[in-house]
């Protein structure tokens, strides 16, 4: 999963004239960017108390546990931290990191252009032998939430994931025309907003009263987009995104498979991604037999349906193990009729 940022300050005022201060949640699997100035351990108790230490240079005021990197590699720094937090190496993982961007030629004290910040949480439980507090939530956020590393301290990673997927889709419809829902819209940026992520053209979305111009909203859209390091949206992103979700919900029982494939037929049709069609085709499926039943033996309905029902659920099992192409999934009568439509040239292809 790419690094995903979740706060934009452009022209940040604690940085060289026309510096871009970012915060980034880190990738899965995918090699940490560089260089480094600092990195960080964010380590919790049972009961979300954060753990301080003194802050450095004499400066007054607690802080994450914070060593600089300099010239070393980050590995070996995060390790050397832990080493000295909890008086043995223990295993990390990256929550994120502060990314600050300035000119090439300003006078900055970290690498430039870019210098990365890092925030690491220990992924066990251990206990620190340095001196230090542990400050509740409440007590860490007035003592220091106007630290540049703060959100990475509060963000729920995975719920800012899965509403970054959200806007994908809301706004991917959006833009392609398909949907021209402006509440819908306005509604998931309040909603990225409550998440933690931040910029300027998001709070300007998420305060749109309803007399701005589609294309005013257009634009809006495609600054967030900048700001945040999003993949430009698009219908086919939404349309995939949106399967993978309704698919989940399928395979969780809390929806019907008839409710999957009717989306599809709804938003593929005929005409759609040539490999999502088998959507479209077996919403016909459920269609046919409920049209050709009343006159076949009535008896036979829930067995068929219900045979149905397993290969759409087959579907969407195959749709979350990252299966793109789901033309397997058409019914053989349709293939047959396909085949027989493109052999008297009259395929609506």
């Amino acid at each position: 999963m790419p690094v995903l940022t979740i706060v934009h300050h452009p022209d940040a005022p604690w940085l060289p004239a026309g510096g871009v201060a970012e915060v980034v949640l880190a990738g899965t699997g995918d090699e940490l960017p560089g260089p480094v100035g600092l990195v960080r351990l964010l380590i919790t108790d049972d009961a979300g108390r954060i753990f301080c230490a003194p802050r450095s240079r004499g400066v007054p005021g607690w802080d994450l546990p914070t060593t600089p990197v300099e010239d070393a590699d980050p590995a070996a720094v995060i390790n050397d931290l832990t080493l000295a937090t909890f008086g043995t190496q223990q295993p990390v993982a990256p929550v994120g990191a502060v990314r600050n961007v300035v000119p090439g030629a300003a006078a900055y004290e970290w690498p430039s252009p870019v210098a990365y910040f890092y925030v690491y949480r220990p992924t066990t439980r251990p206990a620190p032998v340095v001196e230090g507090v542990w400050l509740t939530q409440e007590e860490a956020a007035a003592e220091m939430s106007e630290r540049h590393w703060w959100p990475l301290a509060i963000v729920d990673a995975e719920a800012v994931r899965a509403l970054s997927e959200d806007l994908q889709i809301a706004w991917g419809y959006w833009l392609d025309g398909a949907d021209r829902d402006r509440a819908r819209v306005v509604n998931s940026a309040v909603d990225a907003l409550v998440a933690g992520l931040d910029s300027p053209s998001l709070r300007e979305l998420a305060g749109v009263y309803g007399d701005e111009t589609w294309s005013e909203i257009d634009n809006l859209i495609l600054h967030i987009v900048d700001e945040l390091g999003a993949p430009h949206p698009t219908e086919e992103r939404a349309l995939r995104l949106d399967l993978g979700r309704r698919s989940v919900s399928v395979l969780a029982r809390e929806a019907e498979p008839i409710d999957l494939v009717a989306w599809g037929r709804d938003w593929v049709g005929y005409n759609g991604p040539v490999d999502l069609r088998a959507l479209t085709y077996l919403y016909a499926e459920y269609s046919y037999l409920e049209d050709v039943f009343p006159y076949w033996v009535v008896e036979d309905r829930p067995e068929q349906m219900a045979a149905l029902d397993v290969v759409v659920r087959d579907l969407a099992a195959a749709v979350v193990a990252g299966e793109t192409d789901l033309s397997r999934f058409v019914p053989q009568r349709w293939v047959t009729d396909q085949a027989n439509l493109r052999e008297a040239g009259t395929d609506s292809e």
